[in-house]
């Protein structure tokens, strides 16, 4: 047994290699393009985009969401008023287009067309008009319907899937943000300029889903911190500005940037040193919808008010006066 796996495991490698020498011609480079195409809507598998690609936000752009346009090209009249709505399956794609609306005064020359990003995706059959008014438009190519806009990176002619940042001139990061084919999915972050988190919102494909939590900038020593024996108190009165002096010795020329910074922030709020920073605004969503508790805090910790909220209807709400948390 232990020999016939030896050989079983030998020839599964030799395959291995004699498919990366003929369909790569054994160039890693190749193989690393496939697997990127390969894996470029996924955000579970290794090395994908997804996990792996970070670019400037401002080399990216975006282009709408899909809409339906019926345009008609009659010399001397044009309709008006049509409305048609998609119908989507549940894998996202176009299956039928339901008019809302026929609208007034269309001749037999209109036509209707998907707009909106990768709308070259979709074809629309002949538009079926009875006494100027539009009856239906078949779907003759589909494609999955768009909802939200969707990001493109520079000229590339798919959806973009990886992380977008902005930063400052010193290096650290203003904001980054995970998409995954175009849409916004995982945690949107925001910081100052000392990497002090100023908000962190969850997605899903594209939608508020999960917690959104908005910081003031404004670091929270514990209660018991007292300042080093060795060193002035007036120097290093809170744990931040203690850190702070750390990290520009362990960091030198560095200090400021977006690693230095990252450190400082992760040993603040290390449960042995119990730093935080101070809630303004904490919110709880479900697919684009308010779906939870709302809460919201002054400067001085007090909570303001509490709302709580279920599948986008508010169904309780208080306004509280100085209750400290």
């Amino acid at each position: 047994m232990k020999r016939f796996m030896i050989a079983f495991l030998s020839v599964l490698a030799v395959s291995l290699l004699l498919g990366f020498v003929i369909l790569f011609e054994g160039n890693v480079d190749n193989f690393s393009i496939w697997w990127k195409e390969k894996t470029r809507n996924s955000e579970g598998l290794p090395g994908s985009p997804y996990n792996e690609r970070r670019v400037d936000s401002d080399e990216v752009h975006f282009e709408k969401s899909n809409k339906i346009e019926f345009i008609d090209k009659h010399l001397f009249w044009k309709g008006s008023g049509a409305v048609g709505v998609p119908e989507v399956g549940e894998d996202g794609t176009l299956t039928k287009i339901i008019i809302q609306s026929g609208g007034a005064g269309y001749s037999e020359q209109v036509v209707a067309k998907v707009t909106g990003a990768m709308a070259n995706e979709f074809e629309l059959g002949s538009v079926v008009v009875e006494k100027g008014e539009i009856i239906s438009v078949p779907v003759i190519k589909t494609s999955k319907w768009n909802l939200v806009p969707l990001a493109f990176y520079k000229e590339e002619n798919f959806p973009f899937s990886g992380t977008t940042e902005k930063k400052f001139p010193n290096g650290q990061i203003i904001s980054e943000a995970p998409y995954l084919s175009g849409v916004l999915h995982g945690q949107v972050k925001r910081f100052n300029e000392q990497g002090i988190p100023i908000s962190k919102k969850d997605y899903v494909k594209g939608l508020k889903h999960g917690t959104h939590i908005f910081f003031y900038p404004k670091p929270i020593d514990p209660e018991n911190y007292k300042p080093p024996s060795d060193v002035d108190a007036e120097s290093l009165p809170t744990m931040w500005l203690k850190l702070r002096k750390e990290a520009k010795d362990k960091f030198g020329r560095a200090y400021g940037g977006q690693k230095a910074n990252a450190w400082v922030v992760a040993q603040y709020l290390l449960p042995m040193n119990g730093g935080k920073f101070q809630v303004r605004l904490l919110e709880h969503w479900k697919n684009n919808l308010r779906h939870g508790l709302f809460e919201a805090y002054d400067k001085d910790f007090y909570q303001t008010y509490e709302s709580e909220y279920e599948d986008g209807r508010r169904i309780k709400h208080k306004s509280l006066d100085k209750i400290k948390k």
